[in-house]
This record gives C-alpha cells, sequence and structure tokens, in this order.
C-alpha cells in the first residue's frame, strides 16, 4: 500500500477533537462545516480548525507589492496548469500584530494562519486535548477567531447550514466590547446518542469600524457558553508588537505566476503539523476566500512530525497520477499536495524537489516565505 500527504493530513490535526471521536468523524465532520460555509470565508471544521486574524489594525495584511516568482531550479516539462486566467503575482505580508491572551480557562493564540484578507487565531479551553496516531496529547482548539480586513467580509454572510447533528439558532444581538454583535446559538448533536447535545455560541463583530472578526466554535463536548464567548470575544488583542509567520524552508521553484496566499506556523507544543503553506496560480480573487486543500487549483506544502503509517524511504517520494509527494527527513514529513487535482504530478514533483530545507527542529531558524 502507497504512502503519502494524503496519509499525513488525516492523522495530522492541530484542531483535531477529542479522543473519543475517531479518524473518520474527524473528516466527515469537517467536510460537512466546508459544506456549510459557517462565515462565508472561514468556515472551520474539526479537521481544520484554525483562527484567522487581521494584524494590522490600520491596513491589512496583503499590502499589494508585485513579486516575481521563482524560476525552475531544474529542468524537465511541467505540464500545464488548469488555472484560468491567474492575477499578477502580489505579495503577501505574512504578519501580525494579534496578541495572545487569556480569559479565564481559555488560551487564545497564538495566530495562526495568515491570508491576504484575513487571519486566524485559535481559542483553546484549559484541558481540553487530542491525541494523535504517536499517542501524543496536543492543545484543542474548540473555536477559531477570524479577523478580517476593513471591507473584507460580509455580515450577511454569517449563516449555518443544518444536518442531522447540528441544529441552528435565530439571530440575536449582543454587546462586544461596546459594540452590537451578531450572536447565534449552535446545537450540536452526538451522532450516536441524539439525546446528548451541548450549545455552543458563534459570535460576528466589528472590531473596528467596517471590520468585522467572527468567534466560531468546532465540534466539541462540551458548551461554549454565551457569556464566555462574549468575553473572549471583547479581549481580542490587534495591536501586539509585529512578528512575521515563518517556515522550514526556501522555495526553489515555482510555476511562473505563482505565489504564497496563506502561511500557518504552529509552536510543536501545540501540534504535530508545524507548518503549513499555500501555493497558487496568483491571488485569490475575492481576499475573503476560504484558503483550504478544496481551494481549486492550489498546492499545499505541510511539514509534520510522526512515523508513517507504511514504510518510506528517506528523501523524495511521489506518487504517480496522485499530485503528491512526500519528503521523509528524520523524525519529519513535508508532504506536497494538490488535492483538486488540478496540478500536474511533474509541478508537484518539481516543488518538491526544490525545497531547500532549514532546520525543522528549530523555529527560530525559519524563514519568511517570500524572504
Amino acid at each position: 500500500m502507497s504512502y503519502d500527504i494524503l496519509d499525513v493530513l488525516k492523522r495530522v490535526r492541530g484542531g483535531a477533537p477529542a479522543p473519543h471521536t475517531t479518524t473518520d468523524d474527524i473528516i466527515a465532520r469537517g467536510r460537512r462545516i466546508r459544506r456549510r460555509r459557517a462565515v462565508a470565508a472561514g468556515a472551520v471544521g474539526v479537521a481544520a480548525c484554525l483562527g484567522v486574524v487581521l494584524a494590522a489594525v490600520n491596513t491589512l495584511p496583503g499590502s499589494a507589492d508585485t513579486l516575481s516568482a521563482a524560476q525552475p531550479a531544474a529542468s524537465g516539462p511541467t505540464g500545464p496548469v488548469t488555472t484560468p486566467s491567474p492575477l499578477p503575482v502580489k505579495k503577501v505580508d505574512f504578519s501580525s500584530t494579534l496578541g495572545d491572551y487569556r480569559v479565564g480557562a481559555y488560551q487564545v493564540g497564538p495566530v495562526g494562519q495568515i491570508t491576504a484578507g484575513y487571519q486566524q487565531i485559535p481559542v483553546y479551553r484549559d484541558g481540553d486535548v487530542w491525541t494523535d496516531a504517536d499517542g501524543t496529547n496536543y492543545p484543542y482548539a474548540g473555536a477559531t477567531i477570524t479577523v478580517y480586513g476593513a471591507g473584507v467580509w460580509d455580515p450577511g454572510d454569517f449563516t449555518f447550514g443544518e444536518d442531522s447533528t447540528l441544529r441552528v439558532g435565530e439571530r440575536y444581538t449582543v454587546d462586544v466590547g461596546g459594540r452590537p454583535a451578531i450572536a447565534i446559538d449552535l446545537t450540536y448533536l452526538s451522532p450516536v446518542d441524539k439525546v446528548t447535545k451541548y450549545v455552543r455560541t458563534a459570535l460576528a463583530w466589528q472590531y473596528r469600524d467596517g471590520a468585522w472578526a467572527t468567534l466560531v466554535p468546532n465540534y466539541d463536548h462540551v458548551a461554549l457558553t454565551r457569556a464566555d464567548a462574549v468575553k473572549i470575544s471583547a479581549k481580542l488583542v490587534t495591536s501586539a508588537k509585529k512578528h512575521q509567520l515563518k517556515v522550514p524552508y526556501k522555495l526553489g521553484y515555482l510555476p511562473s505566476g505563482w505565489q504564497a496566499i496563506a502561511v500557518k506556523q504552529t509552536a510543536a507544543a501545540n501540534s504535530s503539523e508545524e507548518s503549513d503553506v499555500y501555493l497558487h496560480a496568483g491571488p485569490v480573487a475575492d481576499p475573503a476566500t476560504t484558503v483550504d486543500e478544496v481551494l481549486p487549483g492550489n498546492v499545499k506544502i505541510v511539514v509534520s512530525t510522526g512515523k508513517p503509517k507504511d514504510p518510506l524511504a528517506e528523501g523524495l517520494n511521489c506518487f504517480a497520477g496522485r499530485h503528491s509527494c512526500t519528503i521523509k527527513h528524520g523524525d519529519y514529513l513535508i508532504g506536497v499536495a494538490d488535492f483538486t487535482s488540478a496540478v500536474p504530478d511533474a509541478i508537484i514533483r518539481k516543488i518538491a524537489e526544490g525545497l531547500q530545507l532549514k532546520d525543522l527542529t528549530d523555529q527560530n531558524t525559519w524563514v519568511p516565505i517570500n524572504g
């Protein structure tokens, strides 16, 4: 049986649920939440619970500087990229002024994924953990705060779709830090025992004029009360010391016109998946677009720790017809994959071959993706 990055993503999840939930449950629920489009650009599922947060208080994180795409580091056919008329490449500033903070039993941050239009920050509750395939416990992010740039997100998109495990309440208004906010109570039902249920409150509010943030709970087995959701949201820190997310490699090859559109960096203590980067042919047209595995025509690079479930040779392993390669580097796995099967195998291989790895064990040696 072959092994590739598709397997990595099934077992490595920074926001995985509590250990009573199986991997299949995680994937299935994540897909359901993804289909709901919980918040237009920030529906967050169990399989991918990261929070997005706008770093700058006065500017969008995606400052528009023209970036020349890296040229091939090796010869050979690349094949066509099936992306219609990409927009001109623009450099994204993957830095943030969102700060970490605590509210009672909740730890908020550090910042997770950063894109041109929004950033994410996870919300952890003390004592809630998930266990990876190697038996290591990590903090479980039971909610995600998404902070959008001014004019990026429409509060009319703050909607949820019901299914057999989710009941959606009516909108109502609450106060968050002196500003009116939209609140929706979500009642989660156990897929096994329909009598068991718990209510978790979702919020959307303007953290400054014209700029919205959302707090969306992920699947969990405990309530997130309205009072706690309001306290967490009201304490949002948008003016901390600016810091940049970094990656453990330099890109030696990008197809002409491609760029990084999202970066995520996670401390080793918080997840076995420490780095995610999404590459795309030009920027996404709508800065509110959710950047994840199902965005058509993008390539994800994920760096994680752990043992593969099947034997894997040290070095580069590519899988014909599966649009993915995995590099085994000691205790680390570096996966390069297109989950929509739009990017040819040859391009996936060239991106993987071009990666110039840093010290994966020391995040202090990591570098900006656009450096």
